[in-house]
């Protein structure tokens, strides 16, 4: 085999402005003049927006109807209460529990409602532990009314200020998507470890509120979803409630976490662990885009 001659250093150069034009076509070069800027976020199409609407307005409502049981524990520690008072605490976080990813997308609004002592260096002691999980705190392992009380007022002027701002945003169907999936990461994160009511315990009522959110969004987008990823939505969440409605009370509430049997939390994981991955499937169902590419 004889070696490949090499061109002369002449024709290099004279073939130079080809082969940079060549080499421009495969990567052109971004500048100021034709680099592409991020506008936001992924436009919704028109059909979905009844639906975000209506849904918008039920989010709203659920925050209203959480701030209905705030204000009963501020009532209840002011009179005494202790018992009335844990009462709706558990059915306060259910609720906020119902729309909780949805807050989510509100900057670091969740945080500083909802975030628990572990959160912290200084954990009980940091005074930027506040919210639903201070008020846990103060009501079941304190058992402080008075700081409550105080912590139950504050709670209710935030969930004020939530619903407004709820009420006047815009959201987009890619948001409104990932929420649905993201319920079930909650669930796999931190309830079923019971993690997330560490004082009273009640993390079955919050799975019961994250499943049902999920499932809330589901049923506002049924029309655009296949007949089949639908049902097959549908029928997995059947089967996690009623998994769960073996540990339910009379009166609605739950059995405390530890109660949950390893068979019942294993089978547990398994079926939300399923519906997580069918729900990360849903932004391809639905041909919304992960990314939005601007016109020049």
């Amino acid at each position: 085999m004889q070696p490949r001659k090499l061109l002369p250093l002449a024709l290099y150069f004279m073939f130079l402005p080809l082969l940079t034009i060549a080499h421009g076509l495969r990567a052109p070069v971004i500048d100021e003049s034709n680099a592409i800027a991020a506008k936001g976020d992924i436009p919704t199409p028109d059909k979905y927006l009844s639906a975000i609407r209506t849904y918008q307005q039920e989010v709203v409502k659920q925050l209203k109807t959480t701030e209905q049981y705030v204000q009963a524990i501020a009532d209840a520690t002011r009179t005494g209460q202790q018992q009335k008072a844990e009462h709706n605490y558990v059915l306060a976080h259910q609720s906020y529990e119902q729309v909780r990813t949805i807050i989510r997308l509100f900057a670091n609004a969740d945080e500083t409602i909802n975030s628990r002592a572990d959160y912290y260096l200084n954990g009980t002691d940091d005074p930027a532990f506040v919210g639903f999980h201070r008020l846990e705190y103060d009501l079941f392992a304190r058992h402080d009314l008075p700081k409550a009380q105080s912590e139950a007022v504050n709670l209710i002027y935030k969930i004020k200020d939530l619903q407004k701002r709820v009420a006047h945003d815009e959201f987009d169907i890619a948001k409104i998507i990932q929420s649905a999936a993201d319920f079930q990461e909650l669930i796999l994160k931190t309830k079923l470890m019971g993690q997330e009511n560490q004082y009273s315990h009640s993390d079955l009522a919050d799975i019961q509120a994250n499943i049902r959110g999920s499932a809330q969004i589901i049923s506002h987008l049924s029309p655009f979803i296949s007949a089949q990823k639908y049902n097959d939505l549908k029928n997995n969440n059947q089967l996690i409630l009623a998994i769960l409605s073996k540990y339910q009370l009379p009166q609605g509430q739950f059995q405390p976490f530890d109660q949950l049997s390893q068979q019942d939390h294993d089978q547990l994981y398994s079926l939300i662990s399923t519906q997580a991955h069918q729900l990360a499937q849903l932004r391809a169902e639905l041909s919304v885009p992960v990314y939005y590419k601007y016109k020049h």
